[in-house]
């Protein structure tokens, strides 16, 4: 069973481009990699990559990494950093929650042109009447 955690805080790499911009990478997520022209928008990206990694991983009810000491991270570059990015979850899992997916939906070509015709919106539609088969209700869905 995988536990559900709210704040989490990862070591992160910062090495200097060539460009003159930054690389950042989470030593304990393989295969990560952030470019970012300075400090404060690397900061942005690696907050945002590190919450959709840990929501992937939840998502799949996997177990997370345990956050690398700094000893044990090798740098390969004097100039080579190590900053901690924290995040705080519950945010980034409400909007994981109510994000949009696309769904196919078959239906008859007449019922596809008549609701056309007559200015349907069939995702709200669709939704709606999903809500209205499980006994949801909006005020159910509010925080």
């Amino acid at each position: 069973m995988i536990t559900l955690t709210n704040h989490l805080i990862y070591p992160v790499v910062v090495e200097k481009a060539d460009d003159e911009g930054l690389g950042m990478y989470f030593p304990d997520f393989p295969g990560t990699a952030i470019l970012s022209l300075d400090i404060t928008d690397g900061i942005r990206r690696a907050k945002e990559m590190l919450a959709n990694l840990v929501i992937e991983k939840e998502e799949q009810a996997l177990p997370l990494p345990i956050p690398s000491a700094p000893e044990d991270i090798t740098l390969y570059d004097a100039s080579d950093r190590i900053v901690f990015i924290e995040v705080y979850l519950p945010p980034y899992r409400n909007e994981a929650k109510n994000k949009s997916v696309t769904k196919n939906c078959t239906l008859p070509k007449w019922l596809r042109d008549a609701g056309e015709e007559a200015g349907l919106n069939f995702s709200q539609l669709l939704q709606t009447s999903i809500k209205d088969a499980l006994g949801i209700n909006e005020s159910k869905m509010q925080p």
